[in-house]
């Protein structure tokens, strides 16, 4: 393309006779300046003020042919500030310049009023006679035309002045394209950060609310927006919509109101076909951008504007991606909810099992203990129990409902807790979650029982040394004690207590556990002490099992 450029330049020179040093130097110079940066509303300006130069003209301006055929942005030269104010509104493209605009062609007029296409001038506006104009073209397409008008020291421009400005418009296209493409560039990397910045925020563990307003704050900021919003559906019927993220502060928004547009594809439609509640800052146009999951459509964002938008393509890739990242980042926010609720559901069970496992237990032995002293005590019972042996048998369904009430005291604040979350720092929430990892494949579920006020008189320096003695000891009572109970107590008043009891086996004599040696070395450290009590199983039905006292004290 730039080898055609070249060429075509010269065919023009050559054409109108242009071989004077001077003025080629002088050309060549004004192509130098115009190709001088990427900014393109600098390089516009830079343009107009080169050819103002070249041709000698009064008056300069280059006229951006709008999408609907106008003129969608104007820039000019020659003009003073009082001028300017006193004009009113700049030329939209109508007149000679809206008929100049879709021509290809360089155009010289002696005279403007004389053209067939004139409508005159504005109120205010400067005397303008003279006038040559030629197109920008840009791959193929007219992306716009110079306008120079009065030259000075002569009744009208000369051929000369075409076939200067013939090359300068090639120039300057060249120039327009590389500052559109290094626009498309840049606008392409902001979205890109964008995505690439709120993308990762899901799985960083920012709330989701959060991540779609900033989300919505970046996107007004990249396309100069009055609002942006993201609704959803949570129904997928169009009967559940919620604000899920916006800019600005707190709007008044009726879901019953808001009448999303059809279609899978972005659309551009005026807010009363939304909303009335979105027409706030002056907004009267929406853009609308729909969110989609595999089941379909399931919300929307919301771009609001004064005037009516012009959606570049580089823009509206940008919106999409946007869109799609806001869509994985709620989807994903529902599966992270149902896993969470798994969760509590798959801890509730295991309660549930611990309470039946345990504490119901518990209480049908207890049931039946009282049931044997009340049939034991009636007139025709063979066997009766003295006071004595009624009092000890009453102490001990005290010690069993005790232990029962215990038992239940834990499990209630198993349900108020969530593991893994921000009750991790207590005492209680921390023994509960070790003993749950330890015997999550266990055939039995160890209990739990607390004493006294664990978690405010035990100091965090502990907290490793307690999570040793549960792991060594509890692990060894599920791998090697073959019991059918395992029980864990902590208690805490002047000394801390952690005890591990089962009805096991029991550790043989000729067995050395390194680990036991490593909690001893802890108690002492701490200046307590570590016991075991052992009882091997030498024979069926003779009482057997383990039972581990690590004690530190707390004063």
């Amino acid at each position: 393309m730039a080898e055609s450029k070249v060429a075509q330049v010269l065919d023009i020179l050559r054409e109108h006779g242009v071989d004077d040093p001077a003025i080629l130097r002088d050309l060549l110079e004004a192509v130098l300046v115009v190709g001088q940066g990427l900014d393109l509303d600098e390089a516009l300006q830079r343009i107009v003020e080169v050819a103002v130069g070249v041709v000698d003209a009064r008056y300069g301006a280059l006229g951006v042919r709008g999408p609907d055929g106008g003129l969608s942005e104007f820039v000019y030269t020659g003009i003073t500030p009082d001028e300017r104010s006193a004009m009113g509104s700049l030329p939209v493209g109508k007149g000679v310049l809206g008929v100049l605009i879709n021509d290809p062609h360089i155009l010289r007029i002696p005279d403007l009023a004389k053209h067939p296409a004139s409508v005159g001038f504005p109120a205010n506006h400067p005397p303008m006679t003279t006038f040559l104009g030629a197109p920008i073209i840009i791959r193929g397409s007219n992306f716009g035309r110079i306008y120079l008008t009065e030259k000075r020291g002569a009744d009208q421009f000369s051929p000369l002045d075409e076939a200067l400005i013939a090359v300068l418009a090639v120039a300057a296209g060249i120039a327009v394209d590389n500052a559109q493409l290094f626009e498309s560039s840049r606008t392409r990397q902001r979205w890109m950060q964008v995505l690439v910045r709120r993308g990762s925020e899901p799985l960083s563990g920012i709330a989701l609310e959060d991540t779609l307003s900033r989300m919505c704050t970046d996107v007004a900021d990249l396309v100069g927006a009055s609002d942006v919003l993201i609704l959803s559906d949570e129904s997928d019927s169009g009967d559940d919509i919620v604000l899920s993220g916006h800019t600005g502060g707190p709007i008044e928004f009726d879901p019953a109101e808001f009448s999303a547009p059809t279609g899978t594809g972005m659309s551009i439609v005026p807010i009363a076909d939304l909303s009335p509640a979105l027409g706030r800052r002056g907004a009267r146009w929406a853009t609308v951008q729909p969110l989609a999951r595999a089941s379909g459509a399931f919300g929307w964002i919301v771009i609001t504007h004064v005037d009516e938008p012009v959606w570049e393509a580089e823009e509206a890739s940008g919106l999409a991606g946007v869109s799609e990242v806001a869509s994985l980042a709620m989807v994903y926010a529902e599966q992270q909810q149902v896993a969470r609720d798994l969760e509590v559901l798959s801890d509730r069970h295991r309660i549930a099992r611990d309470l039946h496992d345990h504490v119901i237990q518990r209480l049908f032995a207890i049931g039946m203990s009282i049931q044997t002293m009340l049939a034991a005590g009636g007139s025709g019972a063979s066997v009766r129990f003295d006071d004595a042996a009624r009092a000890e048998r009453l102490e001990q369904v005290m010690t069993d409902l005790d232990r029962t009430i215990a038992q239940i005291r834990t499990s209630i604040f198993d349900l108020q807790t969530v593991p893994g979350h921000h009750d991790t720092a207590t005492l209680r929430r921390r023994v509960l979650d070790i003993v749950s990892e330890l015997s999550v494949h266990a055939p039995i579920a160890p209990s739990v029982q607390f004493d006294g006020p664990v978690d405010t008189v035990v100091p965090d320096a502990l907290g490793p040394h307690i999570d040793a003695v549960l792991r060594e000891g509890l692990s060894n009572a599920l791998r090697h004690a073959h019991a059918e109970h395992i029980s864990v107590s902590v208690s805490a008043d002047d000394v801390l207590s952690v005890e591990i009891t089962d009805d096991g086996v029991g550790i043989s004599t000729d067995v050395t556990y390194r680990g036991l040696e490593n909690l001893t070395r802890r108690a002492e450290e701490c200046d307590g002490t570590f016991t075991v009590v052992t009882n091997p199983r030498v024979a069926p039905g003779r009482s057997s099992g383990t039972t581990l006292t690590w004690s530190v004290p707390l004063t």
